[in-house]
């Protein structure tokens, strides 16, 4: 039994995860290559694809977890970042990229629930 009447000591402060909100978003079409790897062939084709180059008003956190872009259905995990709060998705292949899908930032697996509201629409 404890005699100890004192308080215990706080945790350390949790990490922030949470995703910046997007500023602002350019597409183009691109020339998407595939990687050239020393000990195996990768599994992503050569061919058209479409650059997004998003602003977001803070770094994305790093965690397990990576960013994604969802245009629609369809999810991005292709990113570079290119400078401050500046980050670079490529979308391998133009299939499955639909005219006014909404797009939103999110971590991979963790699809929007509701893009009715989404600030940014694709298109090209």
């Amino acid at each position: 039994m404890s005699s100890d009447t004192g308080k215990p000591l706080p945790g350390a402060p949790r990490p922030d995860f949470t995703m910046p909100r997007m500023l602002d978003i350019q597409m183009r079409e691109t020339k998407f290559e595939a990687p050239h790897h020393r000990n195996f062939t990768s599994a992503l084709t050569s061919g058209d694809g479409v650059e997004f180059i998003v602003k977001t008003d803070g770094p994305i956190p790093g965690r397990a977890l990576g960013p994604a872009l969802y245009i629609g259905e369809t999810v991005v995990t292709e990113v570079t970042e290119i400078g401050p709060n500046t980050y670079r998705f490529v979308a391998t292949s133009r299939k499955g990229l639909t005219a006014d899908a909404p797009i939103s930032l999110r971590w991979i697996g963790q699809p929007p629930s509701d893009s009715t509201d989404a600030a940014f629409r694709y298109s090209l």
